[in-house]
Parts: structure tokens; C-alpha cells; sequence
């Protein structure tokens, strides 16, 4: 999949204790796919980075709503990660800092 993303940061025992993934609005279904694939792989934990993105849309709002909804049916957790200022805006206007947990450190490399 062009644009993608993945690392995995290790927990106890070697296992991925977080999966990290770019965040890619214009790909509804297939970021829900992809969440729910990666939950059902057995990482309950995912980082979604922000970082790439100029803006954060109505239909991108709606988008990480749809997918935290799908994490936790599935059992698993979404976090996002960004040190872009206009998304974080954006996500406090929304509140969707609120709901998410947001971590404003720096994006993997």
C-alpha cells in the first residue's frame, strides 16, 4: 500500500506492545481494514501519526472517530501522535483531544 507506515515498538517478552500507523484520510475502508487486521493480529495498542497531514478535514474527523469506534469493537485501543500545531488545533476545536489519547512528541522516524 502506497503511504504506509508501520513500526512496532516492543513490550514484555518481544511482544509488540505498540503498532504505529500513518494515518491516510483519503482511504477510509482501507485504514478500518487495516486497524481491524492489526487488533486481530493480536496488537491491541495502535499510534496513528498525523504528522504528514497538512490539515485535518471534516471527513478526516469523522474518519479517526469511525476507526477508534472499530479498535475498540475489535478489543484494541487507538492512540495519535503529532507535533503539527494545526492538526493539534483541530483536534482540540473538535475535542477530539478529548476523546483520544494524543501524544504530542515528535513522529517516529
Amino acid at each position: 500500500m502506497e503511504g504506509r507506515r508501520m513500526s512496532t515498538r516492543l513490550g514484555r517478552k518481544n511482544e509488540p506492545a505498540q503498532v504505529a500507523l500513518d494515518y491516510r484520510p483519503e482511504d477510509p475502508k482501507g485504514m478500518q481494514r487495516e486497524v481491524r487486521a492489526t487488533i486481530e493480529s493480536g496488537r491491541a495498542s495502535i499510534v496513528l501519526t498525523l504528522d504528514h497531514l497538512e490539515a485535518l478535514d471534516i471527513a478526516g474527523v469523522r474518519g479517526l472517530i469511525v476507526l477508534l469506534r472499530s479498535a475498540r469493537a475489535a478489543g484494541g485501543e487507538l492512540a495519535l501522535r503529532t507535533s503539527n500545531p494545526q492538526i493539534l488545533r483541530t483536534l482540540a476545536v473538535t475535542a477530539l483531544d478529548r476523546l483520544f489519547h494524543v501524544n504530542r512528541a515528535e513522529a517516529i522516524a
